[in-house]
């Protein structure tokens, strides 16, 4: 083991440990005043007890800083998972106009309805919802839309967005599009689909109203059919 170095104390003349000799004088002559050059001793007040709580303090800033950063990044997942995803143009906005191609080839414009109520889909023809979401509509929505006077436009996103998958006949036939008033199924120009579907998401709608302005918007209109209507 290291030799400790002894010291003698002021007091009583004691040989004591160097290292005790602060502790020493403190319990053994309470009151006595201890002399200024044994408070650097190692368990004195001394540098050591002032790098400790030097130590102690910079622990205390890195926490403070570590625990401000991790406050900052769950705030930031919990902004990103809450708020609201933008889908395209804004609730409240007039509806940018913009050309598809129906089944016959024929050329529509958006602002060519203006006058009459219109929910406006987006699909992918590869997309397994947006084909029952069709088959519900043909089913148990069509007769009240059409009733309500609303048109509904299912447009493919520009280039089923780039997948392969059934043609616009293909699908019109397995959903049971027949041409029927007020339900026009078409293919989207690529400015349509950049201003309704920039995020390139498989089924995004909105609801217009007869002056062309959009008051309802989302994901999934399959599960929205009866709301959208009440909206336009």
């Amino acid at each position: 083991m290291p030799k400790v170095d002894q010291k003698r104390c002021p007091e009583c003349d004691v040989s004591v440990r160097e290292d005790r000799i602060v502790r020493h004088l403190t319990n053994a002559h309470p009151g006595k005043k201890i002399p200024k050059d044994l408070l650097g001793r190692p368990n004195g007040r001394g540098r050591s007890g002032r790098k400790g709580r030097d130590l102690g303090s910079g622990w205390s800033k890195r926490r403070l800083i570590f625990t401000g950063v991790a406050i900052a990044i769950v705030i930031l997942v919990i902004y990103a998972i809450f708020r609201a995803p933008a889908i395209g143009p804004q609730n409240g906005k007039l509806a940018p106009d913009f050309t598809f191609t129906d089944l016959q080839g024929n050329s529509h414009s958006l602002s060519g309805y203006q006058g009459t109520p219109v929910v406006l889909w987006y699909v992918a023809l590869f997309c397994g919802s947006c084909i029952q979401g069709s088959q519900l509509f043909a089913q148990q929505y069509y007769s009240q839309y059409h009733g309500a006077g609303v048109t509904l436009l299912e447009v493919e996103s520009y280039n089923d967005l780039g997948q392969s998958g059934p043609s616009l006949a293909a699908f019109a036939s397995q959903v049971g599009y027949s041409d029927q008033p007020g339900w026009i199924l078409g293919s989207s120009s690529s400015d349509g689909t950049n201003t309704y579907n920039p995020n390139g998401y498989l089924d995004v709608y909105y609801v217009l109203n007869a002056q062309g302005t959009i008051v309802a918007s989302g994901q999934g209109l399959s599960g929205a059919f009866g709301s959208a209507l009440q909206q336009a």
